[in-house]
C-alpha cells in the first residue's frame, strides 16, 4: 500500500495537465461563446468610460494608465475577434474527416487564457481615477464683434506683432482712454493665428481695478489647468515660451509675485499690457508703449454708418447724423451707444432731440443711453489718486469743446483758486501744474496738442462727463458753462448756485446788472468780441470771486464795482484792444497777484499799480500804441516773481529818460524768476547785472532782454519757446570790436541771441565762442562790419556745438560763414578733425549778403553741417555757388538736408561744380530768380527722396540734362508755382505764438484759420493788427 500511494499522487499530477488541456480542446466552443460574452462586457465597459471622457473635455483628459487600458481592451477585441476566425476554420486531420487534436488543444488553451485577462481588464480598478486636468490649449479664442479692426486700430495690432517678433522687446504696453478699443486690439491680438505659432501658449488675464495677486494666480492656474497644491505655475510653464496678455491694467503689478517664470530674451517669452494710464506702461517696465488714438473722421463716420444704417443717409438726417459722429469725437465706444440708441430711428425730430440734450448735459441727467459711456469714462475718474487731481480735471471743463487749453494760464487759474496744496511761489506751483497735467494725460483724460508743448485738449466725451458731473444737480462743484453760440441768458437762480461760470467765446454781448454769484470763484468772459460793456453793479454780489478772464473782448473800460473783488487773485486783461484805462478801483485789490494787461490801448501803466503789494506777476505791454512805465511802480512790489514789459517781438515801451531808473528799481526784486525787460544802455544792464540779486544768485531762470535802443522797429523773429533770449541793438558805446562784459555774460546764459546793427564786430568769434555752448538760435542782422561768423581763431574750441537755427541777413559785408584760414597772430591752432562745429545746425538762412561768393567754404564746413535739414538763400547777389571748386565733397554730404530754397541769386551758376551727390534726404526743392543756374545736382542714382520741384516753368525748360532719365524723372516732380522773396514774421493773439510763413500768414484761431496774402515788397512795418470775431487779421495801415 505504500507502494500504490506515491505511485498514484505521480500519476495525478502527470494526468491533471493532460486533463485540463484536453478538457480545453473539448469545450472549446462554449469557452469561446463565453469569451464572447465577457469580450462584450469589457467593450461595455470601455464604452462607458469613453462616454465620461467625452462629457469632460476640454477641462478633463484620460490618465495614462486609462489610455494603455483602453489601448489594451481594444488589442483584446482584436485578438477575441481572430480567434473566432480561427475556431472556424480548425484545422482537420485524416484527410478532414476528423479535428486536429493538437491543435484544436492549443486554441482551446489560448481560448482560456484571453477570458482570464479579459476578467483582469474589466476588474482593473484605477486608483486615482482613469481623469485628470486637460492641458491647456494654445490659445483660447476669444469672441470678437465680425466688424474688422478700423485702419488706426490695425496699424497699433501691426506694430505690437512687429514688436512682439522683435528679440530685444520683452514687455509691450498699449495705453489710451477708456472705450478707445485697446481691448478690442487685444482681442485680435490674441486671435491672430501668427500667435499661435510663435507660442507654446497664449494666457489672457484681466487684471481690473480691484484685482488682488490671488485674483490674478486664480485666473492663470484655471488656464494652466492646475490645482493651486500642484506644481506651481513657472513649473508648469518652466522651457515654454508663453505670451501673457494683461488686460485693463489699473497699477503696477508684481508678475514675479504672480509667480510666472520672467520674461527675457533667452526664453523668448512676451507680456503686452492694456491700460488707460501711460504712468502704468512706465511703472511695469515696458520696452515698447504705443498709445491708441482716436478714429479718424472717416472711420468714425463708417463705424456710425455700419451700425445704424442706410437711415444716417437720408437728406434730412445726415447733417444731424455727422453732428453727431463729430461730437463722438473719434471714441468707438460712445459712437457704439450711441448708434445702439438711433439705430433705424427715422423721424429726424428724434435725431435732433438727441443732439439737444447732449449738448445740454450742464441742465440735464445723463440718460440712459449713456449710462455705460459715463460709467466707464468715471471710472478713470474715481482712479485719480488724490483730491487736488480730481478739482484741477474739473476745473478744464470750463472750456469750450476743441478748445486748445494754455498750460501756463490753467495753472495760474488753478492756483489763483486755491486747487495746489501748499503755500507755493509761481514757479512752484506751475511745475507742480505741470506734473498734474502729466498725470492727466497719461490717464488720458487730457491730450497733448500735436506739434504744441504750450497747449493741452479735451476730448468732448470727456469734457460731457465733466459737465455731467458738475452740472448744477451734481455732486461737485457747481459750474455753469455754456455751449459756443448765443443762447438765452442762465436764469437767476442758476447764477446764484455756481462757483464756476465760463462764457469762452459764447458771443456775449451784454450782461444782467447785478447777479447774484456770492459762491462764485472763477468767472471766464473771454473771447467775447461783441462785449463792450460790462454794467456798473456786475461785480457788487461777487466777494468770493478769486479768478477773473476778460481777456479778448471788447470792453473800453472796468466798473467801478470791480473794487467789491476782495478776493481776486488773477485779472486777465490780454488782448482788450478796446480798453483805454485802468480805473483807480483796481488799486482796492490788495490781494490781487496775477495781472495780465496786454494788447491794450493803454499808454501808461498807472502809478497806483505799487499799491498792490501781493502782486506775483505783472504783464503790461500795448499793441501798436506806445505804451511807458513810470518810476516808483515796480520797487514797492516786493513779492514780484514775473514781470514782463516787453510784446512779443521784443519791443518794450518807450520808457524814455527813465529807463536807467526803471532798470535800477527792477534790480532790487528779490524773488523774480522771469523778467522780460528792455535795457536802453548797455550801462543800465551792468547795473542790473551787478546788482540784482535774482540774477546773481542764478533764480532768474527766464529772461528776455533786449539791449540797446530799437530805432528800426523791426519786429524780432520768433523766441516763443525759447526762455533764456538777448537781444542786443547798435554797440555804439562800445570801444573797438570787443563786446561789453555784460553782453557776454548773459550771452552764456542764453540759448537765443539776436545781434543787429552792429557796426564794429568783425567775425562773431569775437563774442567768444565759449560763451555760445547753450545757444540754440542764433540772428544776425545789419551788421556792417562782419566779414566772418566763425573764424580759425574761433576753432580753437568748438563753435556754437548746439545751435540749431542760424539766419544771417542784410550782411554788407560778409564774405565767410567758416573760414579756416590761418590767423598770424596764431602760429597753431587745434587740428580741425577735434573741433565740432555747428554739427547740431539744423536750419541755415541767408538773406540780402551780397559779399559772400561760395555758402560753403570747405568740405571740412560740409561735413560739420551733418544734421542740417532746411537751407534757404535769398538775395545774395554776388553768391556763385555752393562750394569752391578745387574743395573735394563726399557723395553723402549733408545726409539730412530736406528743403532748400533758392532765390533772387544772380550770378549762381552750380551747386557743386562737376560733382553730384546723393541728396538721400531731399524732399523739396524752390529756385526762383538763378538764371545762371543751368543743371540741377543729381544723376540717375541721386535725390531718391525727393517729393517736388518748384520752379519758373521757362526755367525749368531751358535746363540742361547729363541723360534724358533724369529729366523724365525729375519732371514728374515738377510744379511751375514761382515763390516770393519774403521773410517776416508775425504774432497770433489767440496761441501767443509767432507765425511764419513764406507768402501767407496763417492766423489759427480755434476752427477758423484765416489768411492774408502780402506782397513782396511791403514790409511789416506797413500792417497793423485789427479785431474781428477774435481773429486777428493784417491789415494795411497805408
Amino acid at each position: 500500500m505504500s507502494l500504490i500511494q506515491p505511485i498514484l499522487v505521480t500519476l495525478r499530477w502527470l494526468w491533471d495537465p493532460i486533463a485540463t488541456r484536453i478538457n480545453s480542446a473539448r469545450n472549446l466552443h462554449k469557452n469561446l461563446e463565453l469569451l464572447k460574452d465577457k469580450a462584450s462586457d469589457l467593450g461595455t465597459r470601455r464604452d462607458d468610460i469613453n462616454h465620461e471622457i467625452d462629457q469632460s473635455k476640454p477641462e478633463k483628459t484620460p490618465t495614462k494608465e486609462c489610455k494603455s487600458w483602453i489601448a489594451k481592451v481594444g488589442e483584446m477585441e482584436n485578438k477575441t475577434e481572430a480567434i473566432k476566425q480561427e475556431v472556424q476554420g480548425e484545422k482537420k486531420c485524416l484527410r478532414g474527416l476528423c479535428p486536429d487534436i493538437f491543435a484544436r488543444i492549443e486554441l482551446g488553451e489560448r481560448v482560456v487564457n484571453m477570458i482570464e485577462e479579459i476578467k483582469v481588464l474589466k476588474d482593473k480598478k484605477f486608483e486615482d481615477g482613469f481623469l485628470t486636468n486637460a492641458p491647456p490649449v494654445k490659445v483660447e479664442k476669444k469672441p470678437v464683434e465680425a466688424l474688422e479692426l478700423t485702419a488706426s486700430s490695425s496699424d497699433t495690432l501691426r506694430k505690437v506683432l512687429n514688436k512682439i517678433q522683435d528679440r530685444n522687446t520683452r514687455m509691450i504696453g498699449i495705453w489710451g482712454m477708456g472705450g478707445i478699443g485697446k481691448t478690442s486690439i487685444m482681442l485680435h491680438l490674441n486671435n491672430t493665428p501668427e500667435i499661435a505659432t510663435m507660442f507654446d501658449i497664449v494666457i489672457w488675464v484681466t487684471v481690473s481695478k480691484s484685482t488682488t495677486i490671488r485674483k490674478l494666480q486664480d485666473q492663470i492656474v484655471k488656464r494652466l489647468s492646475i490645482k493651486i497644491t500642484d506644481e506651481s505655475d513657472d513649473q508648469v510653464l518652466e522651457g515654454k515660451k508663453y505670451l501673457l496678455l494683461l488686460d485693463d491694467v489699473w497699477k503696477k503689478v508684481d508678475l514675479s509675485l504672480v509667480g510666472l517664470p520672467n520674461a527675457n530674451e533667452d526664453n523668448g517669452c512676451k507680456v503686452v499690457l492694456a491700460t488707460r494710464e501711460r504712468g502704468v506702461c512706465r511703472k511695469m517696465g515696458t520696452d515698447f508703449d504705443t498709445k491708441v488714438s482716436v478714429l479718424s473722421d472717416e472711420e468714425g463716420w463708417d463705424m456710425f454708418y455700419s451700425k445704424v444704417g442706410d437711415v444716417v443717409m437720408s437728406p434730412t438726417i445726415k447733417l444731424v447724423a455727422e453732428e453727431i459722429v463729430r461730437k463722438c469725437g473719434g471714441l468707438p465706444l460712445a459712437l457704439k451707444i450711441v448708434s445702439s440708441a438711433l439705430r433705424k430711428v427715422e423721424n429726424v425730430s428724434v435725431w435732433k432731440d438727441f443732439v439737444r440734450e447732449w449738448k445740454s448735459p450742464a441742465t440735464s441727467f445723463i440718460k440712459d443711453w449713456s449710462e455705460e459711456l459715463f460709467h466707464l469714462l468715471k471710472v478713470s475718474y474715481d482712479q485719480i489718486e488724490d483730491t487736488e487731481k480730481r478739482h484741477c480735471f474739473l476745473y478744464c471743463g470750463l472750456y469750450p469743446e476743441d478748445h486748445k487749453i494754455k498750460k501756463s494760464r490753467l495753472i495760474d487759474y488753478w492756483r489763483a483758486e486755491g486747487l495746489l496744496s501748499g503755500k507755493l511761489s509761481l514757479i512752484e506751483a506751475r511745475d507742480k501744474g505741470e506734473a498734474i497735467l502729466e498725470a492727466l494725460i497719461d490717464s488720458c483724460l487730457l491730450e497733448r496738442c500735436e506739434g504744441d508743448d504750450e497747449h493741452v485738449i479735451m476730448h468732448d466725451v470727456i469734457r460731457d462727463l465733466i459737465l455731467a458731473m458738475t452740472s448744477l444737480k451734481g455732486e461737485e462743484h457747481k459750474h455753469l458753462v455754456t455751449g459756443t453760440s448765443v443762447e438765452e441768458m442762465p436764469e437767476d437762480e442758476e447764477w446764484t448756485e455756481a462757483t464756476r461760470i465760463s462764457f469762452l467765446d459764447h458771443g456775449l454781448s451784454n450782461l444782467p446788472d447785478l447777479p447774484n454769484c456770492q459762491m462764485l470763484l472763477t468767472l471766464l468772459l473771454g473771447g467775447n468780441s461783441e462785449l463792450s460793456e460790462i454794467p456798473i453793479p456786475f461785480f457788487n454780489k461777487m466777494g468770493r470771486l478769486r479768478v477773473l478772464d476778460l481777456s479778448y473782448t471788447g470792453i473800453k473800460s472796468l466798473p467801478t464795482s470791480i473794487s467789491n473783488l476782495d478776493s481776486l487773485r488773477e485779472l486777465d486783461l490780454t488782448c482788450c484792444l478796446s480798453l483805454v484805462e485802468l480805473p483807480e478801483e483796481v488799486g482796492a485789490l490788495k490781494g490781487l497777484e496775477v495781472l495780465w494787461v496786454t494788447m491794450t490801448r493803454i499808454k501808461i501803466l498807472p502809478s497806483w499799480i505799487s499799491e498792490l503789494t501781493a502782486l506775483k506777476c505783472l504783464q503790461f505791454w500795448g499793441s501798436k500804441y506806445e505804451f511807458k512805465i513810470p518810476c516808483e511802480v515796480t520797487c514797492n512790489l516786493s513779492q514780484m516773481e514775473e514781470l514782463k514789459f516787453m510784446d512779443f517781438s521784443g519791443h518794450c515801451g518807450t520808457i524814455c529818460e527813465s529807463a536807467d531808473i526803471v532798470a535800477e528799481e527792477v534790480s532790487s526784486l528779490k524773488r523774480l524768476f522771469a523778467l522780460e525787460f528792455h535795457f536802453w544802455t548797455v550801462t543800465s544792464l551792468q547795473h542790473f547785472l551787478q546788482n540784482s540779486q535774482s540774477w546773481r544768485s542764478k533764480r532768474l531762470e527766464n529772461f528776455r532782454f533786449v539791449v540797446g535802443k530799437d530805432v528800426s522797429g523791426r519786429s524780432l523773429p520768433p523766441w516763443k519757446k525759447y526762455e533764456r533770449c538777448l537781444r542786443y541793438i547798435g554797440g555804439a558805446e562800445e570801444e573797438g570790436s570787443i563786446l561789453p562784459w555784460a553782453i557776454k555774460e548773459v550771452l552764456r546764459q542764453s540759448n537765443y541771441f539776436a545781434l543787429e546793427y552792429h557796426v564794429t564786430l568783425n567775425t562773431l568769434s569775437e563774442v567768444g565762442v565759449q560763451n555760445t555752448v547753450d545757444l540754440r538760435k542764433c540772428f544776425v542782422h545789419e551788421c556792417g562790419a562782419l566779414e566772418i561768423v566763425v573764424d580759425r581763431d574761433g576753432l580753437e574750441m568748438d563753435a556754437f556745438p548746439n545751435l540749431e537755427f542760424l539766419s544771417l541777413s542784410s550782411l554788407s559785408n560778409l564774405r565767410h560763414i567758416l573760414c579756416l584760414d590761418q590767423p598770424e597772430r596764431l602760429p597753431s591752432t587745434p587740428p580741425l578733425s577735434a573741433v565740432n562745429s555747428f554739427t547740431y545746425l539744423r536750419d541755415l538762412e541767408l538773406v540780402k549778403c551780397h559779399m559772400i561768393k561760395k555758402l560753403f567754404s570747405s568740405g571740412f564746413m560740409i561735413r560739420q553741417l551733418s544734421n542740417l535739414v532746411t537751407l534757404r538763400v535769398e538775395n545774395c547777389e554776388g553768391l556763385k555757388g555752393m562750394i569752391s571748386e578745387d574743395e573735394v565733397t563726399e557723395y553723402e554730404a549733408l545726409p539730412k538736408l530736406t528743403v532748400v530754397r533758392l532765390v533772387d541769386l544772380p550770378q549762381f551758376v552750380s551747386f557743386f561744380k562737376d560733382v553730384r551727390m546723393s541728396w538721400p534726404a531731399l524732399k523739396e526743392l524752390y529756385i526762383d530768380q538763378c538764371p545762371k543756374l543751368r543743371k540741377l545736382p543729381f544723376d540717375l542714382n541721386s535725390g531718391a527722396a525727393v517729393e517736388k520741384i518748384i520752379a519758373d516753368p521757362k526755367w525749368w525748360d531751358a535746363l540742361e540734362w547729363d541723360d534724358n532719365a533724369i529729366q523724365k524723372r525729375f519732371q514728374l516732380l515738377f510744379s511751375g508755382t514761382l515763390l516770393h522773396p519774403l521773410s517776416q514774421y508775425f504774432y497770433d493773439n489767440q496761441t501767443h505764438q509767432i507765425i511764419d510763413a513764406p507768402d501767407e500768414y496763417f492766423l489759427k484761431q480755434q476752427k477758423r484759420t484765416t489768411a492774408i496774402k502780402i506782397p513782396a515788397t511791403e514790409t511789416p512795418d506797413s500792417y497793423q493788427w485789427s479785431l474781428m470775431d477774435r481773429t486777428y487779421l493784417l491789415t494795411s495801415s497805408q
